[in-house]
């Protein structure tokens, strides 16, 4: 299991780069509430942030010393990395974008069976991304020569790039294949796997992946732990210490895996349960469910 505490700031790697507009977000957020609602996702052997890229950038910006983080042994299997899957609204020219793939990304566009459309790129070192459309047919997208993951996901901000005009959204796989199903969205695309290693080298070595590439599920996770600026902020480690023993006498409630609190989780999360002076800031079913 993870663990509630502080971390310095400046020991957290990021894995992803910032996306501007969100980053500005989540500052005026951070300064609008006063509070740090979610502890980030940290893994407690690197110190590599697994999820809160954004908010570990706001408060750093913001002149920050420490962060709440839920540190967890990133190679138990309480932890998942997955991938998002990137869906696309009807008026999508999929003949085009083949086109533009082909000729800027100098790829080979090759037709498969949906099946390996989906698991093809795990055991093709030059596959970075396939698609598979609503009349049911599927490409397999290769490189010239075999690509690292991290190259595949840099050819991956290419191809959200070329999307982004057409309803962009990035969708768990279930979600993205049932709405394709359905015939919710024209195409899917879906990213090459990622691994923890693949995270782990590459955040050592400097090199962060865009924005979107991993999606980490980590069973357990803690929410609302509303951590006031000033404690993240304060040069006193006894202010940080003293927070997270008022932590630890907290009543919890736990909600099982599927459960939506301020998104969807697949996996189980604890949810911290403060004074009636927070409770506005619980989403309105969330506040009924704790009374």
């Amino acid at each position: 299991m993870g663990s509630l505490e502080f971390v310095d700031i400046d020991r957290l790697i990021p894995h992803e780069e910032v996306i501007r507009g969100l980053l500005e977000s989540v500052i005026s957020e951070l300064r609008s509430t006063g509070l740090l609602l979610h502890p980030v996702i940290v893994s407690r052997e690197h110190g590599i942030v697994l999820d809160g890229n954004h908010r570990v950038e706001a408060l750093r910006r913001m002149g920050a010393r420490r962060v709440l983080a839920y540190s967890v042994d990133y190679m138990s299997n309480e932890v998942e990395v997955k991938r998002w899957f990137r869906t696309v609204r009807r008026d999508f020219d999929l003949s085009d974008f083949l086109s533009r793939i082909s000729r800027d990304l100098e790829a080979e566009v090759a037709p498969v069976d949906p099946e390996r459309a989906m698991d093809g790129m795990a055991l093709d070192g030059r596959a970075f991304a396939s698609v598979m459309d609503s009349t049911g047919s599927a490409y397999l997208l290769r490189s010239g020569s075999p690509v690292s993951t991290y190259q595949a996901y840099r050819m991956m901000a290419f191809i959200d790039r070329l999307l982004e005009p057409y309803g962009l959204v990035h969708q768990r796989e279930e979600e993205a294949l049932d709405g394709l199903r359905r015939g919710e969205w024209r195409a899917v695309v879906a990213s090459r796997p990622i691994g923890k290693q693949d995270v782990i080298c590459s955040a050592l070595e400097g090199l962060r992946f865009p924005p979107k590439s991993s999606r980490h599920v980590v069973k357990g996770r803690v929410l609302f732990a509303m951590v006031p600026l000033k404690v993240l902020l304060s040069e006193d480690d006894s202010t940080a210490e003293a927070f997270l023993e008022r932590l630890k006498g907290l009543r919890t409630v736990k909600l099982p895996a599927g459960s939506t609190v301020d998104r969807f989780y697949e996996e189980e999360v604890v949810v911290m349960v403060h004074g009636m002076e927070l409770r506005h800031l619980y989403p309105p079913h969330i506040r009924n469910l704790l009374g």
